[in-house]
């Protein structure tokens, strides 16, 4: 089952026929920027929680916001492919989701980003599920560039320490 959101507009989409696309379209481009961008949030957060079985619904619904917003760059010029960046991040985590199985995502997994060739600083996000790892792995995936890698991991062991652990 997906996520239910409280975002009017997902709401009105997800129960749309495609004959009110075309109200659906006008009424965001009068809205504006922040009614959009909430609507975008409300679909990330959807694509964030989605898991194998919900794939399917989550293409869908990435297909039919394509089809009723056809040109969100109208917008905002950031958004201008949109649509385009979601489905490859949709690609990506599916791809993650099928290096792993189910019965071995449980626990802290983090997401590690590097380019040993310079003397950048690594990036680590720590302290994730599962599916927030596999959401990061296709988010940032598809932005690496020549000779960066990005590596998904379980933590198996750890400990940790703070300074205000004396």
């Amino acid at each position: 089952m997906m996520k239910k959101t409280s975002d009017p507009l997902c709401e009105q989409l997800t129960a749309a026929q495609p004959h009110e696309y075309g109200r659906l379209w006008d009424e965001a481009r009068q809205q504006g920027y922040t009614y959009f961008r909430n609507f975008l949030e409300a679909l990330r957060d959807q694509l964030k929680l989605a898991d194998e079985d919900q794939l399917p619904q989550t293409y869908a619904l990435l297909a039919k916001a394509r089809e009723a917003f056809p040109a969100p760059g109208e917008i905002s010029p950031s958004w201008t492919y949109i649509w385009d960046e979601m489905a490859h991040l949709l690609d990506c985590k599916k791809e993650a989701m099928a290096h792993i199985p189910p019965a071995d995502r449980e626990g802290e997994w983090q997401i590690i980003m590097d380019n040993p060739y310079t003397n950048e600083s690594i990036v680590c996000y720590p302290g994730l599920s599962f599916l927030e790892a596999a959401y990061l792995y296709g988010y940032f995936r598809p932005g690496l560039k020549r000779n960066e890698y990005i590596r998904m991991q379980k933590i198996v062991s750890m400990f940790e320490y703070t300074g205000s652990s004396r």
